[in-house]
């Protein structure tokens, strides 16, 4: 294991500790783990009474502070955007920041230290996510047989007045609406596929041919698509997700964002 890239602040005097960690911001990461206040002061305040947390500060000036539960941090700041102090506050170890824009303040006490360390990090690579729907779609494009024998695909994302329909296509001369899940199918999902029926139906003068495509369907779902003529498809993502390589272009805020609107 290769820690040279690590080094451990000594806690202790903590005039020197404070002196090291301004030398060493924006220049290596930051972590300190130790009982903490935070105050936010801006246009929204905050308070976080004491707890045991551990604050990161990265090479590009971002900040998170996090508690010992859950993934969200309890107060961050984005990257450069302001400048980032040490100082000694009353005795304690104080991180206190101010967003240049905003003049917004964050203060970060440390009653107590259990460590402070610095690590001259280097990451060149890039996220690639795997399986989501879109993914899913582009598999079935490149694979129209797993839907059909004979399937051909026309358009993908085609933008009716009820929302995108994931696949158009064509299949033994009968054009076809697929709705397309990663997860198993619910009520709304048939509800969805049925209206886009209706909107071909009613926009283009077309009877269409519906399928829902999922992992599982439950008995309610599958009675709902029989009574409206619609068909299922069981597709299972978590075969072919592995096999599935995300353009390298993509990032992690494009698959919250993709995700937020599903």
């Amino acid at each position: 294991m290769n820690i040279s890239n690590f080094e451990i602040i000594p806690v202790s005097p903590i005039q020197s500790a404070v002196q090291k960690l301004n030398a060493t911001i924006g220049e290596k990461m930051i972590i300190i783990a130790g009982r903490n206040n935070a105050i936010f002061d801006g246009r929204i305040k905050s308070k976080l009474e004491n707890g045991d947390r551990i604050l990161i500060i990265k090479k590009d000036s971002s900040i998170v502070l996090h508690s010992p539960q859950g993934v969200k941090p309890l107060n961050w700041q984005k990257p450069k955007a302001g400048p980032i102090e040490f100082k000694i506050n009353n005795s304690y170890l104080e991180m206190f920041t101010r967003r240049t824009k905003t003049n917004e303040t964050l203060s970060i006490i440390f009653t107590s230290l259990n460590f402070i360390a610095s690590w001259h990090a280097h990451d060149e690579s890039e996220l690639t996510i795997y399986g989501d729907e879109s993914d899913l779609v582009r598999y079935l494009v490149a694979n129209p047989d797993l839907i059909e024998p004979g399937f051909k695909v026309l358009k993908t994302e085609y933008s009716t007045d009820v929302g995108p329909v994931d696949i158009r296509g064509i299949s033994n001369q009968e054009e076809v609406i697929i709705e397309v899940k990663k997860r198993n199918a619910t009520p709304q999902d048939a509800h969805q596929l049925k209206r886009y029926i209706e909107y071909f139906q009613a926009k283009e003068k077309k009877d269409v041919k519906g399928i829902l495509i999922a992992p599982d369907f439950p008995k309610k779902v599958i009675e709902y698509l029989d009574e409206n003529k619609l068909e299922s498809r069981i597709i299972h993502w978590e075969t072919i997700f592995p096999i599935i390589k995300r353009p390298k272009e993509s990032k992690l805020e494009d698959f919250f964002q993709k995700k937020n609107e599903e």
